[in-house]
């Protein structure tokens, strides 16, 4: 009998992804579970918790099925994209409530608070580790990252909340409400991502062919070369977009590549500094991928505009 832990060495991004999605959920259903039978009999804000925690899990469920399955995907990534925005909607009302009701404050021991807190850093941390091994993966492996991302997020405002409780600082309410609307914009956000992505991004529309078909508008530098690079949208920190080709007789055949981003440039010592910096600059750092999403929104239509003032056509 083949070794368990060879055999998954062994297998593809792929399969370790829906692996270890598939473990995730089990433990994580589990948690839930406790949350809500814990709030029905003693604290309904875990009830709350545990709504919210359900729909991710529900739209996580979605993608590892969907990934096995022959199902449409347009049906199951709406799917997915509604449960999250569900998700969304139960925590940013959650939040909101602050506003309206005084909560009671929990006792926590240093222990408990730091043990949490370390905790909820490495959740955050291999969640941003696998988004950035997402790229060309496939929507399903994209989604499921996007959804671990998600989870990461409430962590770290869960430990917040542990923390400011913890010394007590008067109107902590108020600002912990204030920044749980914020990432439930952001998981709202994610939301509306997953459910236009597949019609903007480039994932399953990277291969594109093009024939020169009106030599007198080309300007391109096709005549003594063989291969030709073309920047499509360029960023320093998340990595630009190129289109590499090969020629052969007025026929350019090539795929949308993305060039390294800032983090897998970075020398470890800074990415170690990052991570323990990750709750400052992870909205930074949000703010500037939303832009770079839309700035580079629908670059293979973009590329066949460009290629058609050259006098290429698709093919």
């Amino acid at each position: 009998m083949k070794n368990p832990f060879r055999k998954y060495a062994e297998m593809s991004y792929e399969q370790k992804t829906l692996i270890n999605a598939a473990v995730g959920l089990c433990f994580s259903t589990l948690l839930t579970c406790g949350k809500l039978i814990i709030g029905l009999l003693f604290d309904y804000n875990l009830c709350i918790v545990a709504v919210y925690t359900f729909a991710l899990l529900f739209a996580k469920y979605e993608c590892v099925s969907g990934a096995k399955s022959d199902r449409p995907f347009q049906k199951q990534n709406f799917i997915v994209a509604l449960f999250i925005l569900i998700s969304s909607i139960s925590y940013i009302a959650f939040m909101a409530s602050s506003f309206f009701t005084v909560r009671e404050h929990k006792s926590h021991t240093i222990y408990y608070v730091a043990l949490l807190a370390f905790i909820a850093f490495c959740e955050f941390g291999f969640s941003i580790a696998g988004i950035f091994k997402t790229k060309n993966k496939g929507h399903y492996y994209r989604n499921i990252k996007i959804i671990n991302f998600c989870f990461a997020l409430i962590a770290i405002l869960t430990t917040q909340i542990t923390i400011l409780d913890f010394t007590s600082t008067y109107g902590v309410d108020y600002f912990n409400a204030a920044s749980g609307i914020g990432v439930g914009v952001i998981i709202a956000i994610c939301a509306v991502c997953i459910l236009i992505a597949p019609k903007i991004g480039i994932t399953d529309r990277e291969h594109n062919v093009f024939k020169l078909i009106d030599r007198s508008k080309n300007t391109l530098p096709i005549e003594n070369n063989e291969t030709i690079v073309l920047t499509l949208c360029e960023s320093f920190v998340y990595g630009s977009y190129y289109y590499s080709a090969e020629i052969q007789n007025d026929i350019l055949d090539g795929y949308i590549v993305s060039g390294k981003s800032l983090w897998k440039r970075m020398h470890i010592i800074l990415k170690i500094l990052c991570c323990i910096l990750s709750e400052i600059l992870i909205f930074v750092w949000l703010i500037g991928r939303f832009i770079f999403f839309i700035r580079s929104a629908n670059l293979p239509r973009r590329l066949e505009m460009k290629m058609l003032q050259n006098g290429f056509a698709r093919i």
